[in-house]
């Protein structure tokens, strides 16, 4: 939950660092950089004990993190906090059927109900009357792609890392996206970076690499060992609401009635995946 608070707050980061103009890669350079550099200060006799196991499920892991933030930065651009917040929160309800695939372990009754509710609660946050019709933004589409993304990862942590050492995982994984990120930044973006943005944008974009990357992922992924990955699902994908309200209290949107009901079914789906029904109502009885 400490991580899912963090988290929230990082969409409102995230859209300083692109109101500076920074591009999507150059934010993700610096963001995985930072935290690279952090946890090798920090770690460093622990991660060069690394054995190939941890290096390749952490490289493997940092691609599915790269994935997963560079098209949640991308999407961002081209939509709210909020839509980006409860969007990416989606991914909780992604992660039952990968682990299903991965393990051959059929997900609840209840998971499907609430694949629907989810889906219901998408149309309501993102669909707009048109002249021709109902609307689905470029942005939120992107975004969703994240969420599938983001359910990937934390999949893969919970069935293939659960023995490994957390740091050294944690490490290798954010190494592996902050080289994937500056790939590219030289291949695409390096000619279009300016003093300008860097001096605009360089405070979220620490906040982002300390904070939202380093920390949050060295505690996910100690704390996904003593977890399922979707239970851990679940409570990380409560970001969307702290983002959502963060992003209203600070002034960077206003409430609308789509984003509240869309918010509250998404959410509500999203508790009700971490709560064992059937096991509260035998205790109640």
């Amino acid at each position: 939950m400490f991580i899912a608070i963090i988290w929230g707050s990082g969409f409102i980061a995230t859209q300083y660092a692109i109101e500076s103009q920074m591009s999507t890669s150059l934010i993700m350079v610096l963001r995985f950089f930072i935290a690279a550099i952090a946890l090798l200060a920090i770690f460093f006799k622990d991660i060069i004990k690394s054995n190939k196991n941890e290096i390749f499920h952490g490289s493997i892991a940092g691609i599915f993190l790269f994935i997963a933030f560079y098209s949640q930065t991308l999407g961002q651009a081209y939509t709210t906090v909020s839509n980006s917040a409860f969007l990416t929160s989606t991914n909780v309800v992604m992660v039952p059927f990968i682990v299903w695939i991965a393990t051959k372990k059929c997900p609840e009754t209840k998971s499907f109900i609430l694949t629907v509710t989810t889906l219901i609660g998408i149309a309501i946050l993102t669909l707009s009357l048109s002249g021709d019709g109902l609307s689905f933004g470029f942005g939120d589409i992107i975004i969703l792609i994240s969420a599938f993304c983001f359910a990937l990862h934390i999949s893969y942590l919970g069935v293939n890392c659960r023995n490994l050492n957390s740091r050294r995982i944690t490490f290798w994984q954010i190494t592996v996206a902050a080289i994937i990120s500056l790939f590219v930044l030289l291949l695409f973006d390096v000619k279009n970076i300016t003093a300008s943005q860097i001096s605009k944008g360089i405070l979220p974009v620490i906040f982002l690499g300390i904070f939202s990357t380093c920390l949050c992922y060295l505690i996910q992924t100690k704390a996904q060992t003593y977890t399922s990955p979707v239970k851990a699902g679940a409570i990380l994908s409560t970001e969307g609401l702290f983002g959502s309200l963060f992003s209203v209290l600070l002034g960077l949107e206003m409430i609308t009635t789509n984003l509240v009901i869309g918010g509250v079914v998404i959410m509500s789906s999203v508790v009700l995946m971490e709560i064992d029904i059937r096991a509260l109502i035998k205790r109640n009885h």
